[in-house]
């Protein structure tokens, strides 16, 4: 019986000393990622040049819209001048949410536009903005913390403050994290060779929300918000995936000609909203980058690197969806 335990560990040594040194190299990659996120601030992700729109909650809500889209911002802070101090964040995501509720109880986009963004939020019966807390956070604080404070939060967006702690520096997202790391981290070793699906990186499976290109828009809103996700690949007939559409996406704002061209226009098929997206020549805008999940994180890091995606869809041979990796998803590998 010893002889054949003896046997037993000769065979299995070599296997389980190759699992013990992949454990390390990973473990070894993602320490190397955190002492890189301990040893930055903020001031070193904050761009050298942008800007901030800040709006007062007593401003129409859809001039705050209109605003953040004219000035190309995700999300804007908000300000209350009564109790003199910052109530959170809007985001056009928060403004298309907000319609859409409205309109299911009633309330037409006329008297939605004629509400201030304080009546919104004082709503009792109203959608909860996605940053109705305002989480300022110093520009001397380490990114590591910063990311911490976005993971344990569930936020998308972190405002930065300066040290005097008035006013916003800035508007902090993964994406700017890991811009940042993609930018500045430098690493000989070969430590991130393992692919995305094997250290667990995104979604895969079961677990993946894809939608027809014959999906009613409306419908389609509605399961991004109650998943949490801010964009969902979009397949045709054979599953194959054919691009992303965004919870962020305005088209069916932009061509509506009137009030009541909004609310039918969410009647549309996302297929027919990517179709008119393209006729107004922002085919370009969240453009669908894949991968194949066997590929590695530092092919991953590659990529964003090369085309700065939010999201990545990962595909088989046939094109078929198989997964999806988010910004988010790399950043909280690492924490």
């Amino acid at each position: 019986m010893e002889d054949e335990h003896e046997d037993d560990i000769l065979t299995r040594a070599p296997s389980d000393l190759m699992l013990n040194e992949r454990a390390v190299v990973r473990s070894t990659g993602k320490m190397a990622i955190r002492e890189f996120l301990h040893h930055h601030t903020l001031y070193e992700v904050v761009r050298d040049s942008g800007k901030v729109v800040v709006f007062d909650t007593n401003i129409p809500i859809q001039l705050a819209f209109y605003a953040l889209l004219e000035h190309d911002m995700p999300a804007a802070p908000l300000w209350d001048s009564a109790s003199r101090g910052f109530v959170g964040l809007m985001s056009v995501t928060d403004f298309i949410d907000i319609l859409r509720h409205y309109h299911r109880r009633g309330i037409t986009l006329d008297d939605l536009s004629a509400r201030t963004i304080a009546e919104v939020m004082s709503d009792a019966e109203g959608r909860r903005l996605q940053h109705a807390t305002f989480l300022g956070t110093a520009v001397d604080t380490l990114v590591y913390e910063a990311c911490t404070t976005l993971q344990q939060h569930h936020q998308r967006f972190l405002p930065i403050i300066p040290p005097d702690g008035s006013g916003v520096l800035s508007i902090l997202s993964y994406y700017d994290v890991l811009n940042f790391l993609v930018a500045q981290f430098r690493e000989q070793r070969r430590l991130f060779e393992d692919s995305v699906a094997e250290l667990q990186i995104g979604t895969y499976g079961e677990q993946v929300v894809t939608v027809d290109r014959k999906a009613r828009l409306g419908d389609v809103l509605d399961l991004m918000e109650e998943r949490d996700i801010s964009a969902v690949p979009v397949v045709d007939d054979d599953k194959r995936a054919i691009n992303l559409y965004s919870r962020s996406d305005i088209t069916f704002l932009a061509t509506a000609t009137d009030a009541e061209s909004v609310i039918s226009n969410l009647d549309m098929t996302v297929g027919q909203v990517l179709e008119a997206r393209q006729a107004e020549g922002d085919a370009a805008k969240d453009h669908m980058h894949t991968c194949s999940a066997e590929t590695s994180l530092q092919g991953i890091f590659e990529l964003f690197a090369e085309v700065g995606f939010h999201i990545v869809v990962c595909v088989d041979p046939e094109g078929r969806c198989t997964g999806v990796v988010s910004v988010r998803d790399l950043i909280s590998y690492f924490m």
